[in-house]
């Protein structure tokens, strides 16, 4: 940790809060974005949120998009608008090649210019090697059309009579729940995945502050920096500067995962898309919220091996909010999931999945985002009052309930 607090006032006169609290928040961007294992966790999170996208799309991929297949004899005239059709009803886009006989449709097979062959005098599909199971289905339906419209002819009606007999609607495939059983699935895995990101962020951010606060005490870096700024202004000055470098990590993490739905190739409803910008509010006040009290209980001790204990029930909070998205965050219609949701420890982490879920009313977010910052604004000047009595207190660690003790007296 570099100890200086540099910037462009270099009178002794007294720092604005606004000239401490950018000065301090300068410093700390500059020394996260310094470090190789920033980059390394942004780049790895940006990769696996890819991938989760590109494994969807592959996944969904049940057989080649477009066939090719050749008809020998006259009978291509008629059959291929039919296999278009067909083939387009499933999902799939098929061109149809004419040959003048079956050898020469056999020849263009084995040569892998076709995929499959119709050979209309035997009434044979022929593939080269494995059969497509699902093109089979397509050639048979187009036959089976060609074959009653050949018999329709016959009977005495015309072409224009025997189109309209055949043009029907395509039944739509949806089941009892229709096709909000998908929407709710995808929103559910979307806010998933959404709460484990912010899990991710706020313990990795909040230990950076964490163990740069008792870095700071440890080596009396913080005496020196106290003899500038307000211990008030320190904390806000740490806490934004992290929360910065954080917020560029999470920010990359979000566009890489609107690039994961496209390339998934999903269709994703409305609630997910509106849901997004929104996580990163929801990350802001998280952030803040348990940085603070991270930068509290870093206060408390002087000796790194001490801080992971001292920070304990930050961790115990933080790690019971993220197990109740798992709870109640997959009936997010629920009433304890709308009363979970509104309190701010666990409103950054359930609330989004609620979002993205289209559970959440205006009225419920609108709540839960003043109560957060209600309990974020107490937070800092609590922490504040705590922060100054102990910050420069050294040897053994300060207990909880003595440091409230002293939040009292201030």
């Amino acid at each position: 940790m570099n100890g200086r607090v540099s910037g462009p006032v270099s009178d002794d006169r007294p720092l604005s809060t606004r000239e401490a609290v950018g000065l301090v928040a300068g410093r700390e961007i500059r020394e996260r974005l310094r470090a190789t294992s920033y980059y390394l966790l942004t780049g790895l999170l940006v990769v696996v949120i890819l991938a989760i996208g590109v494994i969807a799309r592959l996944a969904d991929d049940d057989g080649p998009g477009s066939v090719t297949v050749g008809v020998a004899g006259p009978a291509a005239a008629q059959l291929a608008p039919l296999v278009r059709q067909t083939a387009d009803a499933l999902g799939r886009e098929a061109t149809v090649t004419a040959f003048d006989d079956d050898a020469a449709a056999r020849a263009a097979l084995e040569d892998g210019d076709v995929d499959a062959v119709v050979l209309p005098e035997s009434g044979q599909v022929v593939f080269e090697e494995d059969v497509d199971n699902e093109l089979v289905a397509i050639l048979q339906q187009a036959w089976a059309g060609a074959e009653i419209q050949r018999a329709l002819l016959d009977a005495g009606l015309t072409p224009e009579q025997v189109g309209d007999a055949l043009s029907t609607t395509a039944l739509e495939p949806t089941t009892l729940e229709g096709d909000d059983a998908d929407d709710e699935a995808l929103a559910t895995l979307t806010g998933t995945l959404s709460a484990i990101l912010l899990f991710i962020s706020l313990q990795t951010f909040g230990g950076y502050v964490l163990t740069g606060v008792v870095e700071e005490k440890s080596s009396a870096v913080v005496e020196v920096l106290l003899a500038r700024v307000a211990a008030d202004q320190l904390l806000a000055g740490k806490v934004i500067g992290i929360g910065v470098a954080a917020l560029l990590q999470f920010a990359a993490a979000v566009v890489a995962g609107v690039v994961a739905l496209m390339v998934s190739g999903v269709d994703v409803p409305g609630d997910v898309w509106s849901a997004m910008p929104m996580n990163v509010a929801w990350f802001l006040g998280g952030y803040a919220l348990y940085s603070m009290l991270f930068a509290l209980a870093g206060s408390l001790v002087s000796r790194q091996e001490d801080a992971q204990a001292a920070a304990a029930p930050i961790m115990t909070a933080l790690i019971g909010a993220y197990m109740l998205v798992f709870i109640f965050g997959y009936v997010p219609d629920s009433t304890a999931s709308r009363i979970m949701s509104v309190i701010p420890p666990i409103a950054p982490l359930l609330m989004p999945m609620r979002m993205a879920a289209g559970a959440a009313s205006v009225v419920e977010v609108v709540l839960a985002l003043v109560l957060l910052v209600a309990t974020i604004l107490g937070a800092w000047k609590l922490t504040g009052r705590i922060y100054e009595q102990v910050l420069l207190r050294r040897g053994s660690r300060v207990s909880w309930r003595d440091a409230l003790s002293l939040a009292g007296r201030g």
